[in-house]
């Protein structure tokens, strides 16, 4: 098989999150796939599916099955079905609240008595809701001294701008096909901040991303504060 036909193979990529309740999880995913932001905080019951294809890193076409599982999965009966056959497990915290990081390790200790140590995922520790910074109530320093205790990648984000969301999926599933993010690659999954009414904009930063899209015209955009939703649970990325 030619290098060319190789890239072109689909490649899947089963990926799960799991996290306290009101951690953020939908709302990442439904950030990555459908770039939306529902500010009404609906509780997963049982488990949502997702799917996003996308390049990454030379390989064209790349599936993603984004697995949401809901909080009340840690104490259920499911969790080795959901999480069999995962390539990366997103340990999801609220950066805000504290008890959502520390409930982590009841997560880790069920994923780690269900998951083949001959295949196991790639496990990723997610801090949501950096956007609230001036609320966050997990030090940074707890953070890391816990990924790097375990081994694990850490990543801080927002579900609500979109920071980082999708550059830490991208980089991940990079990392478990054996590929690297080009700069064009990150700079693609970096987002534009869109400020909303209320929010403290500095434009300092504003300009810096912008300075990051390679080869774009820039072009006055009129504000509309209603965002259109989609129920659809599937999306590609062309």
């Amino acid at each position: 098989m030619s290098d060319i036909e190789e890239d072109s193979v689909e490649k899947r990529l089963k990926i799960v999150l799991v996290g306290d309740s009101g951690a953020g999880k939908t709302s990442i995913v439904q950030k990555f796939c459908n770039n939306d932001f529902a500010r009404q905080y609906v509780p997963t019951a049982g488990i949502d599916f997702f799917l996003k294809n996308l390049t990454i890193g030379g390989c064209k076409n790349v599936n993603l099955h984004l697995w949401d599982v809901g909080g009340l999965a840690l104490h259920g009966n499911m969790l080795d079905k959901y999480i069999f056959g995962a390539h990366i497990i997103l340990l999801v915290y609220d950066v805000t609240n504290s008890s959502s990081f520390e409930i982590l390790e009841e997560w880790l200790s069920q994923i780690r008595n269900f998951i083949d140590a001959y295949d196991e995922p790639l496990i990723a520790l997610v801090g949501n809701k950096c956007d609230m910074e001036h609320q966050r109530t997990v030090k940074r320093d707890r953070s890391h001294r816990f990924a790097a205790e375990n081994g694990f990648p850490y990543h801080d984000m927002s579900a609500r701008t979109g920071e980082s969301v999708s550059l830490c999926v991208a980089s991940l599933a990079a990392q478990v096909l054996g590929v690297r993010l080009t700069r064009t690659d990150q700079d693609f999954h970096k987002p534009i901040i869109i400020a909303e009414i209320g929010d403290t904009v500095d434009m300092t930063s504003i300009h810096k991303v912008v300075k990051r899209i390679p080869n774009k015209k820039q072009y006055p955009i009129a504000f509309n504060p209603h965002f259109p939703s989609s129920k659809s649970a599937v999306c590609t990325l062309q």
